[in-house]
């Protein structure tokens, strides 16, 4: 997500420091964006439920390497929360 994209500007200009990282495959494109953000000093969470890969194997292995060393996994309820958390009360 990272890589020849205006990403980091805009993270930049929100002046975020977590991202959290959804999509397809965790072995491959999910791996290099949670390696990217956690270079880029991010607080880092893959959300479980939202990545998947081709072979469940090597998601598994996949989620398991990266929260041993560079990111939280999370629930889709614990991301939601966290969302939910940065709004200003109704």
């Amino acid at each position: 997500a990272f890589f020849g994209t205006p990403l980091m500007s805009m993270l930049n200009e929100l002046h975020a420091d977590t991202v959290l990282v959804t999509g397809c495959t965790t072995s491959g494109c999910v791996r290099a964006t949670v390696m990217d953000a956690f270079a880029y000093k991010f607080r880092v969470a893959v959300v479980e439920e939202c990545v998947f890969d081709r072979i469940e194997i090597s998601h598994k292995i996949s989620l398991f390497d990266l929260s041993m060393k560079y990111a939280d996994v999370i629930s889709f309820e614990e991301a939601r929360k966290y969302i939910r958390d940065l709004l200003p009360p109704a």
